[in-house]
């Protein structure tokens, strides 16, 4: 079976890219393929460790934003098992896939979003809370690094691949089309998450086309922008097209 990390990167990222190649290394997936999408403005490719690990490379000038670059990359690449990992995680010795590609396997399955810590003491504090189980939960984001078979990946390659368009589009849409999301508890990993670079001003600097709209009743926040969406934000229409498309 072939399993392949979808990893995207920005130039001024190579250092937090390397480290989180680097922890791959280390945990010892070698049967795994890496894939990258880099948006290379500032030209630091050629600072990237282990290339010859990589079995797919993309390079394009600019920022596009993490939405488009995932569907992008998955229009090049063929796999069994996808895993979408952000350059800003660092996988651990808790970091445990295999059951979360299992589920991911069953015909019903859409996404497996898996666990994950901000800090070392954060990730220290729920190791003792891990366990083998499955949580069915609609709006998945990166976590601990998001699991999907081809089936899933088929679905969001056809995905408008427009720049700044956030990522809930792609749990909302595995499961308006009838597949269950998951959350699952017996994997953690590091996200730094809202730390410098990256894309988080790149996204500041437009509001994003909320494709979600049909689907999602979106909070507005007190600085004018709307909250992320959430399994309480999804509204009955979504909620009928899952269960009309409902798979098994």
């Amino acid at each position: 079976m072939k399993k392949t990390f979808v990893i995207i990167s920005v130039s001024d990222r190579i250092e937090q890219l390397n480290d989180l190649v680097d922890s791959i290394l280390y945990h010892g997936y070698a049967d795994y393929e890496l894939a990258l999408y880099f948006q290379d403005y500032l030209g630091t490719i050629g600072q990237l460790k282990h290339p010859d690990r990589f079995s797919k490379i993309v390079v394009v000038p600019e920022k596009i934003g993490c939405h488009a670059a995932r569907v992008n990359l998955l229009k090049e690449i063929r796999s069994d098992i996808y895993i979408n990992l952000d350059d800003d995680m660092l996988l651990t010795p808790h970091t445990h896939y295999e059951k979360a590609i299992e589920k991911a396997l069953l015909p019903g399955t859409g996404f497996v979003l898996t666990n994950w810590a901000r800090t070392p003491k954060l990730l220290a504090e729920k190791v003792p809370n891990m366990s083998d189980t499955f949580k069915s939960q609609i709006m998945c984001y990166q976590g601990g690094g998001m699991v999907y078979a081809e089936k899933i990946a088929a679905l969001m390659r056809g995905l408008p691949a427009k720049k700044y368009m956030f990522d809930d589009l792609w749990a909302m849409t595995a499961y308006i089309n009838g597949y269950t999301n998951y959350y699952f508890y017996g994997s953690l990993a590091l996200h730094f998450v809202c730390t410098k670079g990256g894309m988080r001003k790149f996204m500041a600097e437009e509001r994003p086309p909320y494709a979600c709209a049909d689907y999602i009743n979106y909070r507005m926040l007190k600085n004018g922008d709307y909250a992320i969406g959430l399994d309480s934000d999804v509204n009955a229409y979504a909620k009928q097209l899952h269960k009309q498309n409902l798979k098994k």
